[in-house]
């Protein structure tokens, strides 16, 4: 039945309160979601039986499934693939009437149920525990309708739910470890929230799931949505909070949310809907940047100082999120709003598979219309400006990102000659990214490409061919010299080339550029007056501490200095260090706190001002910091690589390009 207009907003202001009894089954999905799924998918429509196909090939749809229980939960991964195998079970049985499968899924919960004894704790947790208890609770709402799991099996699954599960969730939304409210990533909160709405759910308790709505609404914690959306843009975008850190935390954090907000409307209130549908506004922003379209991007800081200048190119352009088709049909084909780039997404991703967090299985479990969740009508079109850039044994590949709005994927083929053949080299049906970096090549060698954009229609036809001929790696340009500064010890391991604007690949080696004495390996120039150098940081092989862009006097270790580096924990610090005079400690600012590979570093000196910058694509600059040293007018600049240990192990190298001194 169409809902008119009037009727829609009628109902929608209804379900701005929550009446106060529960509906069952009334977690993810309601009774007439099951049905809808249930005759579909006899009927073999589309999309629902692709969607369908897709799951029950899934390992933890499996009937054999065998849970590993644990009496505080220990493995929080291992954790939610026991509750998503119930989850998965639990609805192959509802759509198929295998009864297997509803004896797995009851046997996983109460294996879990006879087992939990602790409040769950260890790595991450009160934390990301989160994701597998909201899970596990949403597959028992699922399941309280079979009668194979009987009301005393039932009972013991809510008792450790809200015995030992629950407490561990409203810790941490009360009290984020003992750290500051702006502490933890949106997904940290997002999962607990989730977490805390369906245990009210299955365990008919509504201050549970009025605390979860509450905290939406108006928590401290980053999970909030005004807090998970900190800005608001034109056009219907707003910033993610983990923009700035990584694509793939966006995506996890947002589709636990969006979870959260259809156990809400299917229990009648529209979470969906508060603060002027901010959660759309989320997605829409996080779908148009990873479809390659360009967003604004606000600087953003918490208290543990992430100092994110720029949104972040970790994951940039991956498909891996399946919560855009509950998002699309939701906002688009039950509201009838405007959402182009979720609805794109959503396009891209169809049929939408599962994912290891969130649930995902849209195109089975969510498509309400099949007119209005086709398959990609034709193929993709051709890519466009492709170019080829030789380097040093590596050639990198980058096309107009104008075919990412129709691709969900490319496809590089080479040859050794201009009329072919042409091999496939690389392809990949979950990721826009238009740009691709070939390493298997020979120096000296010329190779031909040529590349199609693919999507579910079929495959473009080829781009023009782009041709490049990379380089090897040579001694050092006369001019630059290799120094072990301290106790490091990398000697004549350093290799350069003139491609790619310059290409140095310099040996890792010593233990730290900080303390009172540096120790590492340095590759530099002598410079005079004012001075930068700016490099492009693309590669690390091995264990990396500290690499970058280094100026310093002379070349003893305690020497006054000032260097940028990339870095320390997960290899993604970005700071600046400076020793102002001989033998004193290092020092050091802040940078981004998520610096991936590829980077742009920069340092400068002017007059007796040292300043450090950074960016993603070296157009648009950050600095890291600034500080005043007195060094003298003749001094040394250049690359700088430590590794952080002393144990002899295979070597490491970092490759800089586009080296440039001004």
């Amino acid at each position: 039945m169409k809902i008119t207009g009037l009727l829609l907003a009628l109902s929608i202001s209804a379900l701005n309160t929550f009446a106060g009894e529960f509906i069952h089954p009334g977690g993810l999905h309601t009774q007439a979601d099951l049905n809808r799924m249930k005759t579909k998918v006899a009927a073999s429509e589309h999309p629902w039986i692709d969607g369908w196909n897709l799951l029950i090939q899934d390992r933890k749809a499996q009937s054999d499934y065998k849970a590993a229980p644990h009496r505080h939960m220990a493995s929080r991964q291992r954790a939610q693939d026991d509750a998503n195998a119930a989850y998965l079970n639990t609805l192959r049985w509802i759509i198929s009437g295998d009864t297997a499968h509803a004896d797995c899924a009851a046997r996983i919960l109460n294996d879990w149920a006879t087992t939990v004894s602790e409040v769950p704790h260890g790595n991450d947790q009160p934390g990301l525990s989160g994701i597998p208890i909201g899970t596990f609770a949403i597959a028992a709402e699922l399941l309280r309708s079979y009668s194979g799991w009987n009301a005393p099996d039932q009972a013991a699954f809510k008792s450790m739910l809200l015995e030992y599960m629950y407490p561990v969730c409203h810790d941490f939304l009360e009290n984020h470890n003992g750290t500051p409210d702006a502490h933890y990533w949106a997904n940290w909160d997002t999962c607990n929230m989730r977490a805390i709405m369906a245990i009210g759910v299955f365990c008919d308790d509504q201050e549970k799931f009025d605390e979860a709505v509450e905290y939406f609404k108006h928590g401290r914690g980053m999970g909030s949505i005004e807090n998970a959306v900190p800005f608001l843009y034109p056009d219907g975008l707003g910033q993610w909070q983990e923009s700035g850190r990584d694509q793939a935390h966006v995506m996890g954090g947002q589709g636990l949310l969006a979870e959260m907000c259809q156990i809400a409307w299917n229990q009648g209130l529209d979470l969906f809907s508060y603060a002027d549908n901010r959660l759309l506004a989320g997605a829409e922003y996080t779908a148009k940047y990873n479809l390659w379209q360009d967003v604004p991007y606000t600087y953003y800081n918490n208290s543990h100082e992430a100092r994110q200048c720029y949104i972040s190119e970790n994951y940039h352009g991956r498909l891996d999120a399946s919560h855009f088709e509950l998002l699309y049909n939701h906002y688009v084909v039950l509201k009838g709003m405007n959402a182009p780039f979720v609805q794109r997404f959503a396009e891209l991703r169809r049929p939408e598979p599962g994912e290891i967090d969130v649930l995902g299985y849209g195109s089975l479990v969510y498509t309400l219309d099949a007119a209005k969740s086709p398959l990609m009508p034709e193929p993709p079109k051709t890519p466009i400006d492709v170019v080829a850039e030789a380097g040093m044994e590596r050639i990198e590949l980058e096309w107009a990102p104008a075919a990412a709005c129709n691709a969900h994927g490319y496809e590089v083929s080479r040859a050794t000659s201009e009329r072919g053949p042409y091999a496939s080299i690389y392809s990949t049906t979950r990721w826009t990214t238009p740009k691709y970096t070939d390493t298997d090549v020979e120096a000296g060698k010329t190779y031909f490409y040529q590349i199609t954009a693919l999507n579910h229609a079929g495959k473009s036809a080829p781009s023009e061919t782009v041709t490049a001929t990379p380089s090897a790696g040579g001694r050092l340009p006369t001019q630059w010299k290799a120094k072990n500064i301290g106790d490091a010890d990398a000697e004549g391991k350093d290799s350069y080339s003139e491609a790619a604007g310059h290409t140095f690949r310099i040996a890792v080696s010593g233990r730290d550029v900080g303390g009172k004495e540096d120790r590492c390996h340095f590759v530099y120039t002598p410079a005079e007056g004012d001075f930068t150098l700016t490099a492009r940081l693309i590669e690390r092989t091995g264990r990396l501490f500290k690499t970058g862009l280094m100026m310093r006097e002379g070349k003893g270790a305690d020497e006054p200095a000032a260097a940028v580096t990339l870095g320390e924990i997960g290899n993604r610090q970005c700071r600046f260090f400076y020793r102002t005079v001989e033998g004193a400690n290092m020092q050091n600012q802040r940078g981004n706190d998520y610096t991936w590979i590829p980077v742009w570093l920069r340092i400068q000196r002017v007059g007796n001002t040292f300043t450090a910058s950074q960016s993603s694509d070296g157009i648009h600059w950050f600095e890291v910091g600034s500080s005043t040293i007195e060094m003298s007018g003749k001094y040394l600049v250049g690359l700088v690589a430590a590794e952080g240990k002393n144990e002899n192990e295979e070597p490491a190298f970092v490759t800089f390009d586009h080296v440039t001194l001004e």
